[in-house]
């Protein structure tokens, strides 16, 4: 049987920004965004006076801590060629948890949850919007509380516990 020799770097010898390397700034959403009226009412004076309202609910929904709860599928499609790929991937991210087929098992407080931490893991700091989830704090239970975590985090925080909040491993 062959051995093969392991190519694994050292801790050591990897850059000390590795992690922030593999984030891409175009999947990044800018904080100076958020709660900006400003900024949203220059993006919708940027489309077509037709699109205007959809881009305007699509845009309040991802930046007002204020904005609309939910976003209406029609809305949504009328938003999608005039929103950036960052935003298109939150759009639909979101709008399956809060008025599509997830609704029941996430809801406001998921939106509520990635508003506040900004879109980025509230664990990490993580900011690419491709890999951030919506993490059931207490497990799958009622009433349950919501974190904005990226893949790694909430699989490691998914690994500690079951969705029954009951310890599995150290």
């Amino acid at each position: 049987m062959e051995r093969r020799s392991s190519s694994r770097r050292s801790g050591s010898e990897e850059p000390d920004n590795a992690r922030e390397n593999m984030e891409d700034s175009d999947f990044i959403i800018p904080v100076d965004r958020l709660d900006n009226a400003a900024f949203i009412e220059q993006r919708v004076l940027s489309v077509p006076p037709e699109a205007q309202g959809a881009v305007r609910t699509a845009l309040m929904y991802l930046y007002s801590m204020t904005g609309p709860i939910n976003l209406p599928r029609s809305r949504l499609k009328t938003a999608e060629p005039f929103v950036e790929a960052r935003e298109k991937v939150l759009l639909r991210w979101l709008a399956t948890r809060t008025n599509g087929s997830l609704r029941a098992s996430y809801g406001t407080k998921a939106l509520i949850a990635a508003r506040k931490a900004q879109y980025r893991c509230s664990t990490c700091g993580y900011s690419d919007v491709r890999a951030l989830e919506i993490d059931h704090v207490d497990g799958r239970i009622q009433e349950t509380e919501y974190a904005c975590l990226c893949a790694n985090c909430h699989r490691i925080k998914s690994r500690r516990k079951d969705w029954t909040g009951v310890r599995r491993y150290v």
